[in-house]
């Protein structure tokens, strides 16, 4: 088969290889959730928000000097700024290690790594709910993933704006409307995955949908090839003299049968021999990108500029959007990316409240995780004596509450990230409501 033309690529595989398909937040591999993995994926999950912070501060005083940072970029508050009296750490029975509570949250799913795992885990577990109920219907899932080719000096927000334009398009046509109607479609489920490559951003969705009737998966991945490319034609997303219709063809779509089995089965974050269809279509953040793309969380030290144009161009979009009415027949409420993200419900087993002024000196050393991590190696002792070891005092008696988190001598109001410490500013506020 012909390539495709210089400084463009054929459309990227689509993520059919569900057994193959992963490697935790932004790098991080494991087999198996041991203590080790779990130390790895939380260092590094915690460095990656630093810096992605320390991003956002500097796009925040460019784009409004004048305004405090967090009313620019709430990412930049979340897990950062108190929005109670105390911080508190946690550890409930549903997960293997300590958190913080007390702290606010941005919930975007596209740029906070803490808030992202969060969302794709409870949207996991709605999708499992999903396809649980839709098999009781008789219906079974069908993954169905759309590409198309792109190039390196494409901006994100223009691929972004032609793809929703395609698959609008596509779906509007009477021929489409006929295939679904044949293969008995119950509804859909749809993700959006952004990765970035030499070939610039790589855009593309991934369908789940239900149907009753029996089908052969090449003959409904060649009905929707032919739709989907004309679709894209439409658009100007495919363009036959520069394009290549066979690789356009071969890789623009992708059709693969759920493993119903899978649906039931809770699987963990990393553990690739269990990822199963609602992990392909929810965890998009813990997956690099295929061929030479990556997740976009990936760019943020080897190419910030990047990254913030990834920040702009999603502002707005959604992860996952599931077909009119089909959440209510399942019996899903209804919530928000924020209102997950904030959600502290779960069954408590282990809590405990930082020392009052300790946070700003955690937050000045960056020492976010290091403080869950002595948590989960030895709880509240293990996490006092750190404390002590970057220079905590304890209060004296007449200690009052407003002078909280006073940066102690020889503790720099900048961490090793960066980052500065807002308290250290004057901004005392910040740390009493959420942005």
């Amino acid at each position: 088969m012909d390539g495709p033309p210089r400084n463009e690529t054929a459309p990227d595989t689509p993520m059919s290889e569900a057994a193959n398909s992963t490697r935790a937040l932004v790098g991080i591999s494991s087999a198996k959730n041991n203590t080790q993995d779990v130390y790895a994926r939380g260092l590094n999950r915690y460095r990656t928000d630093s810096a992605i912070k320390r991003i956002l501060r500097l796009d925040a005083k460019r784009i409004a000097p004048d305004r405090f940072p967090w009313s620019t970029h709430r990412t930049v508050a979340c897990t950062w700024a108190k929005v109670d009296l105390n911080v508190r750490v946690s550890k409930v029975r549903e997960a293997n290690s300590h958190h913080y509570r007390g702290l606010a949250t941005c919930g975007s799913v596209w740029v906070c790594p803490h808030c992202s795992s969060k969302i794709q885990e409870r949207r996991r577990h709605e999708v499992e709910q999903a396809i649980r109920w839709q098999q009781n219907q008789g219906a079974q899932p069908c993954m169905v993933s759309y590409t198309f080719p792109h190039r390196a000096d494409q901006p994100l927000s223009l691929l972004l704006k032609l793809q929703q334009q395609a698959i609008k398009s596509m779906r509007e046509s009477r021929a489409y409307k006929t295939t679904m109607e044949r293969i008995g479609n119950q509804g859909r489920i749809r993700a959006l995955e952004v990765t970035h490559g030499d070939n610039g951003w790589h855009p593309h969705t991934h369908e789940l949908l239900f149907v009753k009737t029996d089908y052969t998966e090449a003959q409904l991945r060649h009905e929707l090839a032919l739709l989907w490319m004309k679709a894209c034609e439409r658009v100007g997303l495919y363009q036959p003299r520069a394009h290549d219709h066979k690789a356009f063809y071969t890789y623009g779509v992708d059709v693969s049968g759920g493993n119903l089995g899978a649906a039931s089965y809770l699987v963990k974050l990393d553990d690739q021999s269990k990822w199963n269809v609602s992990h392909e279509l929810t965890k998009s953040s813990s997956k690099q990108g295929r061929r030479s793309g990556k997740h976009p969380f990936q760019l943020v030290e080897s190419n910030p500029e990047k990254f913030l144009e990834y920040v702009h161009a999603m502002k707005g979009e959604r992860q996952i959007v599931w077909s009119r009415g089909l959440k209510k027949q399942v019996g899903i409420d209804e919530k928000t990316d924020e209102e997950v993200a904030a959600d502290e419900t779960g069954h408590l087993e282990i809590e405990f409240a930082l020392p009052s002024h300790s946070w700003r000196l955690v937050l000045a050393n960056d020492a976010r995780w290091e403080i869950l991590d002595a948590a989960n190696r030895g709880g509240e002792p293990q996490v006092m004596d750190y404390l002590r070891r970057l220079g905590y005092v304890e209060e004296s008696p007449g200690f009052e509450e407003h002078d909280q988190g006073a940066i102690r001598p020889g503790i720099s109001p900048r961490g090793p990230s960066g980052i500065e410490n807002p308290v250290s500013r004057g901004v005392v506020g910040m740390e009493g409501g959420r942005s």
